[in-house]
């Protein structure tokens, strides 16, 4: 089994580091990485010679076998200038703002935020194929983009905010009226 330790830096489209994702039941925590086709090449050249080293191994465990490995599916997504890496951690990663201090358990990681994220690859030959997995071991905050305490918000704005503000904006009509009336600005 290969495995190699590296640090990535990208832009988070989905984040799932300070919540778990619960979908399926287990909670997992994963974040997938949006790098620039530039700065993902020496990971996707070591990620490929991880599943190389795991064929080579497969091949002396069945020295016959004369059809082609099964592969699993990718760890990465090559989209033309954006690469996607899918790296994710059984357990919530220790991550760190840009000052090299811990993020408290209140703040929050979403979509967008850029980050360094330092990984574990580990090459494995499964049932599913040969292929490569991604572990999150910790992370390094860049430009934190962040939302509300438990992850939601709303897609409509606070009602009673804007009855207020309305209210706000009949009485100042109405005080600018009174002030006009009081001066003889209105023509009768």
């Amino acid at each position: 089994m290969s495995t190699l330790t590296n640090t990535i830096y990208g832009r988070a489209k989905f984040s799932y580091l300070s919540d778990g994702d619960e979908a399926f039941g287990k909670i997992k925590y994963h974040v997938v990485l949006e790098v620039s086709k530039k700065n993902a090449q020496e990971h996707i050249e070591a990620i490929k010679k991880i599943i190389l080293n795991e064929k080579v191994e497969a091949g002396k465990v069945n020295p016959n076998q004369t059809t082609e490995f099964k592969k699993a599916n990718s760890c990465y997504n090559d989209l033309g200038d954006i690469v996607e890496f899918k790296l994710h951690s059984n357990f919530k990663p220790k991550m760190f703002d840009r000052k090299g201090k811990p993020l408290g358990e209140d703040v929050k990681i979403w979509k967008d935020s850029t980050m360094w994220i330092t990984y574990k690859s580990q090459g494995y030959n499964k049932s599913m194929g040969i292929g490569c997995t991604l572990y999150i071991q910790h992370g390094q905050i860049d430009n934190l983009v962040t939302g509300p305490v438990g992850g939601e918000s709303s897609p409509y704005p606070d009602r009673d905010k804007q009855e207020i503000k309305a209210q706000d904006e009949v009485i100042k009509d109405l005080a600018d009226d009174v002030i006009e009336l009081s001066t003889g600005g209105v023509n009768a």
